[in-house]
């Protein structure tokens, strides 16, 4: 027996695959008949399998009319050699396609005659209700549209965000307007860097759509979160823990100078910190070239000029440093903590005493310029050069002398009690240049300082006036003295390194009383400062002032007021008593240092020399001295009344 299936009311198929040219006219064969309802395959197939030998099996695809819900296929099965005529018929329906899943499907038992036509019938049900091409999700074989009611929900339709699923898959995620959501574990509106992604229309409960935290078990750790504890804890999730305002990690320089990295140094700050070790650093501050006032610590130079090598064992004076050459001046010069030790004769040299002009004249100034030579000045018109043990006095400076300062080349500039200026050279001493100032007080104090052939004095008065006088050595005609400043004052000295240092010094009157006072130049601009000496119950005048350093400088006046400053404070410090006279007033002040202080009081006639530890007399004058000067350590000027002049020059 041989087995065929047919066409549709057409030319047979053997099951095999093979055209039968001529089936004989006489052979049974089964007419089967597939019905489809409520639906439209989109692949029908028949399946045939011999009952007696199921290895026999073969299987057709049945063509399907185009559209329509509901049909009627024919299919006509010959029998074939080598099967039995007992057969098992499956018709199967799927949804699409061959590739479709199977929505229908039913097996009948059927038996080939052996001589005519056997009727048997298959019938496939399923349901595609709203007529789109897939079949209803619902049932013992579902097909793939989630909505059989809407035509317009199937597989493939275009998901929207409307709130439903139109394509049949993964709810609304696939829209290509829907957004993507991670789930924030703790509720700090940003999901962890790995957080799987959600596609959604709609935001999920306890999903965002930031991702970046890298402590998601934590609120207070997130993007955008401000650094506020300095912890080690990384609170922004930029990658660089506690950054913001305390910059942890970033280079910085201490205020050492030293390179460092921030870092911190508790919960609530952070601090620049170098592994750097800062070196001590030291400045010429009494212009001996070199250095040896300490600047502080640091791994770059605090100021300019600062060395790391202290050459200067004393900054208080420019005639010691270390490695110096010691001479005879009462200093430690080589700083070896010997005083005068390399001149064995030192300890020999007298102060010269002399009686300079009428012996009931007094000298009020002295003014030294080098070599055993100076210029004496005082009352009655009385000024006199001194070159060794020659006296000449100049008969063509009439006035009250009150102040004298001579520069390198031995000119002397006077002030008098008239606020008058003169000046005279050593060479000339019949030519006294005079000139007005802009008052008329007493010039009490003045000093001056060269460059080149230009001399700028400055003179102080009894009225707090500061008077400036450039004077060109060898113009035609001189510029006339100026006024600086006037401070409410009687200023009786003033003295400085420059005229950015000057200090001038005097006495205020509050309320009935007198008290001391200082007044600090402007190291630029015009306006002085009254500075403060820390003694508001001293009374009295300062009477003298000498400035060793810009940050060294001493003053002295009545009632035994010896004054230090060191950098920017005073401080008191003892100044010589003599035996039985109660407190002195000081007259007048020499300092070449520290260790080399030099006081005249009104009470003996003693010359007080401070070698940094103790006061002592170094000469009794015959008369009381008045004045002070020096042009160095070993060139010492005291001069006073009676004519008396006392001179120390090793």
């Amino acid at each position: 027996m041989r087995l065929f299936l047919l066409g549709v009311l057409a030319a047979s198929v053997f099951l095999s695959g093979c055209r039968k040219e001529e089936p004989p006219p006489d052979a049974g064969a089964l007419r089967v008949a597939i019905t489809y309802a409520t639906f439209h395959p989109g692949c029908l197939t028949l399946s045939v399998v011999d009952r007696e030998d199921p290895s026999r099996t073969d299987v057709a695809q049945v063509p399907v009319e185009a559209g329509g819900s509901s049909g009627t296929e024919l299919v006509a099965i010959l029998g074939r050699e080598g099967w039995s005529r007992n057969l098992t018929l499956t018709a199967s329906a799927r949804e699409r396609s061959c590739n479709g899943p199977v929505v229908a499907e039913q097996s009948v038992e059927a038996q080939v005659p052996v001589e005519g036509i056997t009727e048997t019938r298959l019938a496939l049900r399923a349901e595609d209700l709203d007529g789109d091409g897939y079949v209803s999700a619902r049932g013992e074989r579902p097909g793939s549209d989630c909505d059989d009611d809407d035509a317009n929900i199937h597989p493939a339709a275009t998901e929207l965000c409307d709130g439903i699923d139109n394509n049949c898959a993964n709810g609304e995620a696939d829209a290509p307007d829907a957004l993507t959501y991670y789930a924030d574990a703790d509720g700090d509106g940003y999901a962890a860097s790995n957080a799987q992604p959600r596609p959604a229309c709609v935001p999920p409960s306890g999903f965002v759509t930031q991702l970046g935290d890298c402590n998601d078990a934590d609120a207070r750790i997130h993007p955008g979160q401000q650094e506020s504890v300095c912890d080690g804890v990384d609170e922004d999730c930029d990658g660089v823990p506690d950054d913001d305002g305390f910059a942890v990690g970033t280079s910085c320089t201490t205020a050492q100078g030293c390179a460092g990295m921030r870092s911190c140094q508790s919960t609530s700050s952070a601090a620049c910190v170098s592994q750097q070790q800062p070196s001590d650093w030291y400045v010429d501050e009494d212009g001996d070239g070199r250095a040896g006032a300490a600047v502080g610590p640091g791994c770059v130079a605090p100021v300019p000029g600062a060395t790391t090598e202290r050459t200067d064992c004393d900054e208080s004076t420019r005639f010691a440093s270390t490695g110096a050459r010691d001479v005879c001046d009462r200093l430690d010069n080589d700083c070896d903590g010997q005083v005068d030790e390399d001149d064995p004769g030192c300890a020999a040299v007298t102060w010269r005493q002399d009686t300079v002009g009428v012996a009931t004249g007094n000298w009020n100034a002295v003014a030294p310029y080098g070599q055993d030579r100076g210029w004496l000045a005082g009352d009655a018109g009385r000024v006199v050069h001194v070159s060794g043990t020659a006296f000449d006095a100049v008969t063509s400076c009439a006035g009250e002398w009150r102040s004298a300062w001579a520069a390198s080349n031995g000119r002397v500039f006077l002030g008098a009690s008239t606020g008058e200026l003169a000046t005279v050279r050593p060479d000339a001493l019949a030519s006294c240049e005079r000139v007005g100032g802009p008052g008329s007080a007493p010039l009490n104090g003045m000093v001056g300082f060269e460059q080149g052939t230009t001399v700028r004095l400055f003179a102080v008065d009894s009225q707090g006036r500061v008077i400036r006088w450039e004077y060109v050595e060898g113009a035609p005609t001189q510029a006339a003295p100026q006024l600086v400043t006037q401070v409410a004052s009687n200023l009786r000295a003033i003295h400085g390194l420059g005229p950015e240092t000057l200090l001038a010094v005097g006495a205020e009157t509050v309320g009935l009383t007198e008290r001391p006072v200082a007044w600090r130049a402007p190291a630029s601009g015009s306006t002085w400062t009254k500075e403060n000496l820390g003694v508001p119950t001293s009374t009295g005048y300062l009477r003298a002032v000498r400035v060793l350093t810009p940050r060294l400088a001493y003053v002295a006046g009545d009632d035994g007021l010896l004054l230090e400053r060191s950098g920017t404070t005073w401080t008191a410090r003892s100044g010589p008593t003599p035996s039985g006279s109660g407190t002195p007033d000081y007259r007048a002040l020499l300092a070449f240092g520290r260790t080399a202080l030099y006081v005249v009081t009104s009470t003996s006639n003693d010359l007080h020399f401070f070698d940094g530890t103790a006061w002592n007399s170094v000469i009794v004058a015959a008369e009381t001295l008045n004045a002070l000067e020096g042009t160095g350590p070993g060139d010492v000027w005291g001069a006073g009344h009676d004519g008396a002049l006392v001179r120390w020059r090793p």
